[in-house]
């Protein structure tokens, strides 16, 4: 032993004391240290499409999904190629979001083509937006002409205008509209920044007529036309998809200004009549007018203790459409009695994305829905993502994951000391590798791959 000691003693030194081999050996073995944390975890792997979404059409009329597939550890990024431009579906359930956007395109595109549709377009361009004109131009004033309190329409409308003033007041102090004060922890839920993913408006006219939610319009009608629509092409009215989002406008907007009615509109929409599924979000996007559903949304939170300038900053938030703002909401509603369900406000205030939003809101949804139809919760767990905790003790956490590898991010959480020994269990929307299901055993917890916890944000319509 002693002998061995001194052969490494004269390697570690060298007989004549070399400097330079003494650096060379430190170099070796940092680097060999560095290699083995370069491989301690799963390199995310890129995927095909025909093998991750099965049952899905890769192939439509007016599309087709790339067969590459990428993949950050936690989500999935298909490419959409469609006669209207290229598409992202990133996280759980986009795919088929996007491809419904495809096809709501293609249907609107119909429409525009009709005779009838040009008639109409040809007397709505004598009209003008002077109302929201004039609610650019004029914000504060506008928004102080409102008696607030005076009646639910005033009420609904002054939401809406306060918002907008709010949104305008960000982009005025150099933010984008909507944009948080600062950063914080939601800017670490999967799904980071990418670029292509909603954003500030490219000028003061455009973020101010959107974020008041084109009140003057609205209590004309404008917006119920609107939401007639997407619905009847079976897409959220609030989408943040830009090529739908400016043709449902337009498309609207022709109907309306152009005195061809709804009925008349969607009767011009090819396919079979569009029912949507019955569930509260799906009646609050498609039936509730904007002003009442952030009428709701302010007054649910206020509600339950959270604070107005918090409630404002949603209502506004960049990364959060109102239909995602209410499915928030609602599952926050539904985990009523769950002690420290505010505490995820941090989470979802901070989030860099809209990608992060809709993990945010699914997690929640999930977790809600545990303690629905499984057994009761007791209290969340906030811990960089959200867990939580059951009456008997177990801790439960919700995944809305496609495709999960062993990463730093599940090694760090999963040993987290507040999670110690307690019985845990982990419910995943998608799958996960091998390397990963070992670990996650390896630490005591259950893995529910594939988990029925897991829904569409906003159901589907479906065909009748």
């Amino acid at each position: 032993m002693k002998a061995k000691g001194k052969d490494l003693d004269s390697i570690r030194i060298n007989r004549h004391g070399s400097r330079r081999a003494r650096l060379g050996l430190a170099a070796l073995l940092l680097s060999g240290t560095a290699a083995m944390a370069a491989t301690a975890y799963e390199s995310p792997p890129t995927l095909r499409a025909s093998e991750l979404a099965k049952g899905a059409q890769l192939i439509g009329p007016h599309y087709r999904v790339d067969e590459q597939v990428a993949t950050d550890g936690f989500l999935t990024r298909f490419t959409v190629h469609s006669d209207f431009g290229d598409f992202a579906a990133v996280g759980p359930g986009m795919l088929d979001v996007r491809i419904r956007e495809v096809g709501a395109l293609a249907a609107l595109q119909k429409v525009e083509q009709s005779s009838e549709f040009q008639a109409g377009a040809k007397a709505a361009a004598n009209k003008t937006l002077d109302g929201i004109k004039h609610f650019v131009d004029e914000p504060t004033e506008t928004l102080k002409g409102i008696p607030e309190g005076v009646g639910r329409f005033f009420q609904r409308t002054y939401r809406s205008a306060k918002t907008g003033v709010q949104k305008l007041t960000d982009v005025q102090d150099g933010r984008p509209a909507g944009a948080p004060p600062a950063a914080g922890p939601g800017a670490n839920l999967p799904g980071g920044p990418t670029q292509g993913t909603g954003g500030a408006e490219a000028n003061v006219y455009a973020a101010g007529a959107k974020a008041a939610g084109s009140a003057t319009l609205n209590a004309l009608g404008f917006d119920d036309a609107r939401r007639r629509l997407a619905k009847r092409v079976g897409v959220d009215p609030y989408t943040t998809n830009r090529p739908l989002a400016k043709q449902l406008d337009e498309v609207a907007w022709t109907g309306f200004a152009g005195d061809l009615g709804v009925d008349l509109l969607t009767a011009m929409i090819p396919g079979g009549t569009l029912v949507a599924t019955s569930t509260r979000l799906s009646n609050w996007v498609w039936d509730m007018s904007p002003g009442d559903l952030r009428l709701h949304i302010e007054k649910s939170l206020l509600s339950m203790g959270l604070s107005q300038a918090d409630v404002d900053l949603l209502l506004r938030h960049r990364w959060y459409p109102l239909s995602l703002q209410a499915a928030l909401v609602l599952a926050l509603e539904d985990l009523k009695g769950v002690e420290g369900r505010l505490d995820v406000m941090p989470l979802a205030l901070t989030v860099a994305s809209e990608e992060q939003a809709r993990f945010l809101v699914q997690t929640l949804q999930m977790t809600a829905r545990y303690h629905k139809t499984v057994k009761p919760l007791e209290a969340l767990v906030v811990l960089g993502t959200v867990a939580a905790r059951a009456k008997d003790g177990e801790i439960v956490v919700a995944a809305p994951v496609d495709y999960l590898t062993w990463n730093e991010g599940v090694d760090r959480f999963t040993a987290n000391d507040e999670l110690a020994g307690q019985k845990r269990s982990v419910h995943i929307a998608g799958r996960l590798t091998d390397r990963a299901r070992a670990e996650l055993q390896g630490r005591g917890w259950a893995v529910h791959p594939d988990s029925a916890l897991w829904h569409p944000i906003l159901p589907p319509p479906v065909t009748d």
